[in-house]
Formats: structure tokens, C-alpha cells, sequence
């Protein structure tokens, strides 16, 4: 996962009020990062994935992905939001993994999001993701398995 997630792509305390607002703040930190083609096509395809099937998986946690050409390098950007939103019509988040798949890559988007959800299932993982309060500690939290 180390190469698919730096430091500079980990939010924490990300104050938004929607889940526009956290894909869009997310997805310019890609941009930022040099890892989009095409910032618009990249929010578009992802606001298309959510129309279709939302991605909220429980605990509080969301999965937003898409696998375009509008993605240079697959990554991952990682955020906490300051309070939680509404990301359904049934459920609430406080954590976002966005998922930027390149269109060149095979299934490997298919391990990303089964990784993540490994973690994410993890009680312990859940709770230390919860307390962590800085950068480090989060990305060291990231990239253990």
C-alpha cells in the first residue's frame, strides 16, 4: 500500500458538511499529487459510481472508488472527517478511503478494496484509526496489514 498512499494524501480533521465536499477536497489532493489526467472526469465518474451503488460499508467507514482514464496512478487518499455526514440516506461517516484506479490497471483494484475491507472489519484496526491523531501514527496505522 506504500506506494499507493503517501502522507501528504492523509486528511485528518476534514471539516465538510457533504459527501460532494469530501469527494471533491479528496480528489484535489490527487490533483495536487500529479495522480489525475482529468480532475472533472475523475468527480464525475465517482458521483456517477455513488448514484448508482453508495459506498458506505458500516462502522462509519466509506469506500468511494472509480477506475477511469482520468486516473494517472492508482491511490489511495485517506480521510477523518471533524464530524461525521450524512453519506446515505440511511447511514453516517466519519472515515473515507477514495480509491483512484488507473484504467490501465487489471484487477488490482479488486485487492485494493478487498485490503481496505479486511482492515475496516478489524475491531482493533477500526479503533485505532479512531484515536489516531496525527499523520504518522495514521499512516503507519495504513500500512500494516
Amino acid at each position: 500500500m506504500n506506494k499507493l498512499i503517501t502522507k501528504n494524501m492523509i486528511l485528518l480533521n476534514l471539516d465538510v458538511n457533504t459527501k460532494e465536499e469530501v469527494i471533491i477536497n479528496m480528489a484535489k489532493v490527487l490533483e495536487g499529487e500529479g495522480r489525475l489526467n482529468n480532475f472533472d472526469e475523475f468527480i464525475n465518474k465517482l458521483n456517477e459510481r455513488e448514484e448508482e451503488f453508495e459506498t458506505v460499508i458500516g462502522e462509519g467507514f466509506a469506500i468511494p472508488h472509480g477506475k477511469n482514464n482520468a486516473v494517472r496512478d492508482t491511490s489511495v487518499v485517506f480521510a477523518k472527517l471533524k464530524n461525521e455526514i450524512k453519506w446515505s440516506t440511511e447511514e453516517k461517516v466519519r472515515y473515507v478511503f477514495m480509491i483512484a484506479i488507473a484504467e490501465k490497471s487489471n484487477n488490482e483494484y479488486l485487492r485494493i478494496i478487498a485490503q481496505l475491507s479486511r482492515k475496516i472489519m478489524r475491531e482493533e484496526f477500526r479503533e485505532n484509526i479512531k484515536k489516531a491523531t496525527d499523520i504518522e501514527e495514521t499512516y503507519k496505522l495504513l500500512l500494516t496489514e
